[in-house]
């Protein structure tokens, strides 16, 4: 019996559009691995208070791309995709640039819910990622076997010089695991 086809649904950072580069460049890498990417951007405007409309948008997409499914998400989808991923079962989770505490702003329920993430997750995050310090990232993911850091040594936020080396990382990493669930 053949699996059902994996889709990644690939979410950008804030304000980003389904056409945010970084989404067009890992949809093609994915796409060379056997995997339908699909590039989606959530409701503009102001974020809901603890991005509940967008996390029930995000579930609602979800639904209809059938039951192996995994989402990516870059910095601002990366808070929707994990606090959709409690709610209901995907396959993976990718998370590019976690946004875990900008400068003088902390975000305690990030926190918590990536701490204790269940699904399957790689983080690719800058050493230097001044949204998300690599410490308080690693701190919180300390001792947690689902989920799976990857540290870009000079990157930033936005990744940079090291944004292909990402994208190839998540790439390969999901064609794992769309043949290992």
């Amino acid at each position: 019996m053949t699996k059902e086809k994996l889709t990644a649904i690939l979410l950008p950072g804030f304000g980003g559009s389904a056409d945010q580069p970084i989404l067009v460049s890992l949809s093609g890498l994915l796409k060379a691995h056997g995997i339908t990417a699909v590039r989606l951007a959530p409701p503009a405007g102001r974020p809901s208070p603890n991005l509940e409309a967008e996390t029930d948008w995000l579930l609602g997409e979800i639904k209809k791309h059938g039951k192996r499914v995994c989402v990516v998400g870059r910095s601002f989808g990366a808070r929707l995709a994990i606090r959709a991923s409690v709610q209901t079962d995907l396959v993976a989770l990718g998370l590019l640039g976690f946004p875990i505490r900008p400068p003088k702003k902390r975000r305690p329920e990030d926190e918590r819910v990536l701490h204790s993430l269940t699904v399957p997750t790689l983080l690719i995050q800058g050493s230097v990622d001044e949204l998300g310090p690599l410490r308080v990232v690693q701190a919180t993911v300390k001792n947690n076997e689902n989920i799976q850091l990857s540290v870009l040594k000079g990157a930033g936020h936005s990744f940079g010089k090291h944004e292909p080396e990402a994208l190839r990382q998540m790439a390969q990493w999901m064609a794992v695991k769309r043949d290992g669930l």
